[in-house]
C-alpha cells in the first residue's frame, strides 16, 4: 500500500531536490530538529516534539538522483507500521514549475485502515502542503 501525492509546485527541480534531499531543506517543511545524510547509504534522523514527547524518525538515504529523484527508506520509528517503508520524491520539470510525485510506499496491507496507517495518511496531508509552500515561498510548516 502507498500513500500518493501528485503536486504541482511552482519551484525549480533543484529547490524541490534541495527541499528533499539537504538538512536545510527538510528543516524548513518537515522536522526543525534532524540530522541528514546527505549522500547515498548515510542515515537520517528526524525528531518532533508531541505534545512534550520527544518522537523520533530514522532512514537511510537509498537513492539521490540529483533534480529527480530521491528515495529514502524508513529505519527506526515508533510507529511500526513505517519500517521498511520508502519516502519517494519524484520530480518532473514543466513548462511552469515541476510535477512531483511523492509517495510513502510499501506499507504492509494488515495496515488498512488501521491507525498507525490512517495516522501517517492524514500527517502526510500537511507536510506535503508545508513542502509546496516551502518550495514556493521559502517558508513551511514544519513540526
Amino acid at each position: 500500500m502507498d500513500i500518493t501525492h501528485n503536486l504541482q509546485i511552482n519551484a525549480t527541480a533543484a529547490d524541490i531536490y534541495n527541499a528533499v534531499a539537504t538538512e536545510k531543506g527538510i528543516t524548513g517543511w518537515w522536522s526543525k530538529d534532524c540530522s541528514v545524510g546527505e549522500s547515498e547509504g548515510k542515515s537520517s534522523l528526524l525528531k518532533f516534539d508531541k505534545e512534550g514527547t520527544i518522537v523520533e524518525m530514522g532512514f537511510r538515504t537509498d537513492l539521490l538522483n540529483p533534480c529527480k529523484k530521491v528515495v529514502w527508506e524508513c529505519t527506526q520509528n515508533g510507529n511500526p507500521a513505517w519500517i521498511g517503508t520508502r519516502i519517494i520524491t519524484e520530480i518532473s520539470e514543466v513548462e511552469k514549475g515541476c510535477v512531483v510525485v511523492f509517495s510513502h510506499a510499501g506499507f504492509d496491507k494488515k495496515w488498512k485502515g488501521q491507525d498507525p496507517f490512517e495516522m501517517t495518511r492524514q500527517g502526510w496531508e500537511h507536510f506535503v502542503n508545508s513542502l509546496v509552500s516551502f518550495c514556493e515561498t521559502g517558508v513551511g510548516q514544519p513540526w
